[in-house]
């Protein structure tokens, strides 16, 4: 708490310190000089204005009976008082009147910050973006993992819980150099629960800074890297698109590849640490400042009942950081976080990381990376003690705190299927009075209902599949004897009679 404190009294120390440059005060401290209210305004007016002089209460009275309008800036309003004191009152009241009237054009963002005098809304990101190159989002408050969750105690709880849980059961660090574009990943020999994929896109190579003598992707080359091979039955793929063309390129690499678009993750870039700073791409209309990951799910995976598998709802979709350094390609760590929170599965594959991603409970492998340590057998080692050996599992605590999607509607339950009244009940289809049941419907044995029972239309007597009915003995469609339809002689069954149909002499009879 102190430490936050700390942080508020520090922005707010900044905030006085620009204001004071804006208004040419030389001391933060003297800001009160110059900032006024509107009340304090009039007083001050009212006391500079002599009471004797006639001329000078028409001036107060325009000033402190003209109707509101939108506030002046401080030292404008300052600086209107002192030349209305100094100059003449002019001969005709109704001018003077007029000009009090005139509102303040809005220019600039001199005035953005909350808590200062301002002639317009504070929240006009855009035209402060324009005066000082400082982006909107700069302005969003508690984007980091540290203090995102400080009014979520409950949510808070689960983070800590769930970061403990992963380094438990996190598999030693495993890195692999290759070339990528020869390397079959089938080599591997081992499928993957979570896949991330971050190329050195094409688009990346006009980024200011970036080192050209590196190898760039194209989509057609991504597209052929062999992911299926290491892709498990049920798994998920994060991809890394850019800005261009990779929201539709990616989501043909992740069809083909045998992936199911779910979702995408914004990557926004912020500039507090270097604002101002302009980074123009090649027929770029405006300054880009996101990127995209796109996540692709393989085999049936349901939020409601896979809950040994994946943890939904505990991370955002978007990832609000400072822009890395110029010829940087990292992305942000926070995408190891999302992925380790959401899937529970243990066997991570890293595709085109470096040394600087390299972690703990990731297999990385890549160009970029300088050295190898990834043995198959040992990798396999950490997985294969037991049939659910390759899942973090999860605490009743955890299970507690994480939000749930709303339980299915129960299925044999009242009214459901195999619950009374429902299908398989009783009183439903396929149960003790119903179709399909003891003296129900198609296909029961005794009573008298619809396939069931004595006068049923089931297997009994005098119904309709019963004896005397549709498909019983001496009933209809499949009965054994009688004189009723499908069944019995003269019948439509099989074994009827001197009746029409297949079978003994009648239709279907016997």
């Amino acid at each position: 708490m102190a430490e936050k404190l700390k942080a508020i009294r520090e922005k707010s120390k900044q905030r006085r310190a620009l204001l004071a440059q804006t208004l040419n005060v030389t001391d933060a401290n003297q800001l009160s000089s110059v900032l006024s209210s509107k009340e304090e305004l009039e007083t001050r007016s009212s006391l500079v204005t002599p009471k004797d002089d006639p001329t000078s209460t028409s001036t107060a009275t325009c000033v402190t009976s003209s109707p509101p309008t939108k506030r002046r800036l401080a030292g404008d309003a300052a600086e209107a008082l002192t030349a209305r004191k100094e100059t003449p009152t002019k001969d005709n009241p109704e001018e003077d009147e007029d000009d009090s009237l005139v509102e303040k054009v809005y220019k600039d963002s001199s005035t953005f910050l909350k808590g200062t005098q301002s002639a317009n809304p504070h929240n006009d990101y855009c035209q402060h973006f324009v005066d000082t190159g400082q982006r909107p989002q700069n302005f969003i408050r508690d984007v980091g993992l540290a203090d995102r969750f400080e009014e979520y105690p409950k949510l808070k709880e689960l983070i800590r819980l769930k970061d403990e849980l992963i380094a438990r059961t996190n598999s030693p660090p495993m890195y692999l150099h290759c070339d990528l574009e020869t390397f079959d990943l089938a080599e591997l020999n081992h499928k993957f629960d979570v896949i991330l994929v971050d190329p050195p896109l094409e688009e990346y190579r006009h980024r200011p800074g970036v080192m050209t003598n590196q190898k760039f992707w194209s989509w057609d080359e991504i597209m052929r890297l062999e992911i299926p091979a290491v892709a498990a039955h049920r798994s998920f793929i994060f991809l890394w698109i850019g800005t261009l063309e990779g929201l539709d390129k990616g989501r043909q690499c992740l069809a083909d590849w045998g992936f199911r678009r779910c979702e995408d993750i914004s990557w926004i870039k912020t500039n507090a640490k270097n604002p101002g700073s302009v980074s123009l791409e090649t027929n770029a209309i405006l300054q880009r400042t996101k990127e995209h990951c796109l996540m692709g799910i393989k085999g049936t995976v349901r939020r409601s009942t896979d809950g040994d598998f994946i943890h939904a709802n505990i991370d955002l979709d978007v990832i609000i950081t400072e822009e890395p350094e110029p010829g940087s390609l990292d992305k942000p760590e926070e995408i190891f976080h999302i992925i380790e929170h959401f899937c529970l599965g243990r066997r991570r594959l890293h595709i085109f990381g470096s040394d600087s991603t390299i972690r703990p409970g990731w297999l990385s492998i890549g160009p970029k990376i300088t050295n190898s340590n990834f043995v198959q057998e040992t990798y396999e080692s950490y997985f294969n003690k037991s049939p659910t050996d390759y899942l973090t599992g999860c605490s009743e605590e955890i299970e507690r705190l994480r939000p749930k999607s709303p339980p299915p509607k129960i299925k044999g339950g009242a009214a459901g299927r195999g619950g009374q009244g429902g299908r398989g009940g009783q009183g439903g289809r396929g149960g003790q009075g119903g179709r399909g049941g003891p003296g129900g419907a198609q296909g029961g044995w005794q009573g008298g209902g619809r396939g069931g029972g004595v006068g049923g239309r089931g297997r009994g007597g005098g119904g309709r599949g019963g004896q005397g009915g549709r498909g019983g003995p001496g009933g209809a469609q499949g009965g054994w004897q009688g004189g009723g339809r499908g069944g019995g002689f003269g019948g439509r069954g099989r074994g009827g009679g001197p009746g029409k149909g297949r079978g003994f002499q009648g239709r279907g009879g016997f």
